[in-house]
């Protein structure tokens, strides 16, 4: 918001002049969105000033275009801590995020008395715009979340009772708090991932280690099952034995009898293994 003498400043102290159920009460205004440890500063400075009202999003400052975890993270952590020392909090937010924000906070918060949340409707030239302007509160979509739809008139919207003037702003007074505090976000970390545990087969089949293969090699993610490595060969490596695991052990056995030099069961099968032959 383009305010004289609010640029760049967080904090600003005055009597709350807009008609919300927190009219008049000494308010601090924060604008910016502030990270978790800047909850300490705004409690001590509403303490300081004795303001028993917070108004967040000051200057049209909130904003939830970018939104992420953390940013819903930050806001209800700090919400949830004013109320809970008994300020009154409210946030100033656009209409057309009210659905971001409803699913921010927690029901505790919206149930909260002593929490105002302040759709802000920006309606450029209202007065000049029709006689018959209406604002209508409608729903996301036909009788799906409200009892019905509410329209109020161009005059009822600007009931002299309602009215702020702009003037009327001019008694808040800027704190010059060192610029320490700088709004910023934070990258949120990735999930973890839950690895779902898939059970071996004693004796695997060439579709049972298919089904395997797909279930580590999922080509939603972008990956290549058949991809062969481009990397160069490294000759000191050691070379791969092969591995006939997949033989039963009557198939072992009948290795066994005909001479086999070799493990029939392979370098990598279990050493507990035991081959079983009639007599």
């Amino acid at each position: 918001m383009n305010r004289d003498g609010h640029q760049q400043k967080s904090f600003f102290i005055g009597p709350e002049v807009e008609h919300t159920p927190a009219f008049s009460k000494k308010t601090l205004f924060v604008a910016g969105i502030h990270p978790e440890e800047d909850a300490d500063t705004i409690e001590r400075l509403a303490r300081e000033h004795k303001t028993p009202h917070i108004f967040l999003g000051a200057n049209h400052s909130f904003d939830a275009t970018h939104y992420t975890e953390y940013f819903a993270k930050t806001w209800e952590d700090l919400v949830t801590r004013l109320l809970d020392r008994g300020f009154w909090v409210t946030l100033d937010y656009p209409a057309h995020q009210h659905e971001t924000v409803l699913k921010m906070f927690s029901p505790g918060i919206w149930q909260s008395r002593q929490f105002v949340p302040l759709l802000s409707v920006r309606i450029p030239k209202i007065q000049t715009s029709s006689p018959n302007l209406t604002v209508k509160i409608d729903d996301i979509d036909f009788n799906a979340t409200n009892p019905g739809v509410w329209c109020m008139h161009f005059h009822e919207v600007t009931d002299s009772n309602r009215f702020t003037d702009w003037q009327d702003y001019g008694t808040d007074m800027v704190l010059d708090v060192p610029e320490n505090i700088v709004p910023e976000y934070k990258v949120v970390k990735e999930p973890t991932r839950v690895v779902t545990h898939i059970e071996v087969p004693v004796e695997p089949t060439e579709e049972n280690l298919r089904v395997i293969e797909s279930a580590f090699n999922d080509t939603s993610l972008g990956l290549d099952p058949d991809g062969k490595s481009r990397l160069k060969e490294d000759p000191d490596a050691p070379q791969e034995t092969t591995n006939n695991y997949n033989r039963s052990p009557a198939e072992a056995a009948e290795a066994y009898a005909s001479g086999a030099k070799e493990d029939p069961l392979g370098k990598t099968a279990p050493k507990k293994t035991t081959v079983k032959t009639k007599k």
